[in-house]
């Protein structure tokens, strides 16, 4: 292995680890900003209005809690990894500051729409009782979600892969 794909490889762990321990650290308060955007498209989609609870996080009068697991760090981090890791040869740790300031951005707007998706899909399947009476809604909210996390990274890498193909 050369050594710019060394120093690459460090990179993404570092990052890895820089995110992981953050986020795991991080309360509830300090992640609301990063669930105000989830929240917003929840509540457009589903037009159940959440209000922010210190320490708890965003509840409706339905008893439903958006909290710090449906924040979604973990896909940011793999996301943004996977764009890292897919950006290789355009991706020069020396120079490209504002490349990887972008993907950033990128890993964070996909992030929201994803787990946007996913707590909407969960809330919208929660509503047929039918459903409930034969499996756990937080069964079902944790394979939805799973599911819709798998075909995002799915359908991101096809994407990438095939935009690097054509270039």
């Amino acid at each position: 292995m050369n050594n710019s794909k060394l120093k690459k490889w460090g990179l993404c762990i570092l990052v890895l680890i820089v995110l992981k321990t953050s986020f795991s650290l991080a309360t509830i308060n300090q992640l609301q900003w990063f669930l105000e955007p989830i929240v917003t498209i929840v509540e457009l989609f589903t037009r159940i209005n959440f209000t922010w609870t210190a320490d708890v996080g965003f509840t409706s009068n339905t008893n439903i809690i958006i909290e710090k697991s449906c924040s979604g760090t973990n896909f940011y981090t793999i996301c943004l990894l996977l764009l890292m890791i897919k950006d290789w040869n355009s991706f020069n740790i020396q120079g490209k500051l504002l490349r990887f300031l972008s993907l950033i951005v990128i890993s964070f707007f996909i992030t929201i729409l994803a787990n946007s998706m996913r707590i909407i899909s969960a809330l919208k399947l929660a509503s047929f009782p039918e459903l409930t009476n034969y499996i756990n809604p937080k069964s079902s909210h944790l394979i939805l979600g799973s599911i819709i996390y798998i075909l995002i990274l799915l359908s991101l890498n096809h994407l990438i892969t095939k935009n690097h193909e054509q270039a």
